[in-house]
């Protein structure tokens, strides 16, 4: 049998861990319920131009800025699932799904993490622009190694 000192201390801990995961439940199944909505009737469609002048350095096509929006907002497995579904679809080329993938490997759910991050006490400001800074400048440097056209294989 455990001690009083450390069954009070797991006790604590475990109402601590459930107050965590229900915050974190109240913020993501509202975003994820509303990204479907926009999705299934198309209301994310007038958004791709003015996000594709946005996401321009990166030197993506259009098609390829619903998966990155996608996947900033709501995070990496659903933005993954999106880019994933984009490629199959034949929507996004090789360097698109590669571009894209490698910034929602670096700047993800920028919304749904700053939020949890808040919830927990951060500064939602320090964590929202040390990710997008970071992830820019390592995709500046990035568009040196990554070629426009994909090499032909013979």
């Amino acid at each position: 049998m455990l001690s009083l000192p450390v069954q009070t201390e797991l006790l604590q801990s475990l109402v601590s861990f459930l107050r965590v995961s229900l915050t974190i439940l109240l913020i993501v199944t509202p975003i994820i319920a509303l990204m479907e909505l926009l999705r299934r009737y198309k209301l994310l469609d007038p958004l791709l131009d003015p996000l594709h002048c946005l996401f321009g350095w990166m030197r993506i096509r259009k098609e390829s800025v619903v998966a990155l929006f996608v996947g900033l907002i709501f995070g990496i497995a659903y933005g993954g699932g999106v880019l994933l579904e984009e490629k199959r679809s034949g929507a996004l080329n090789r360097r698109d799904a590669l571009v894209v993938g490698i910034f929602l490997s670096l700047s993800h759910a920028l919304v749904e993490d700053t939020l949890i991050f808040v919830a927990i006490g951060a500064d939602w400001v320090v964590v929202l622009m040390a990710r997008v800074l970071l992830t820019v400048v390592i995709m500046l440097i990035l568009r040196f190694f990554i070629a426009l056209e994909a090499p032909v294989r013979a």
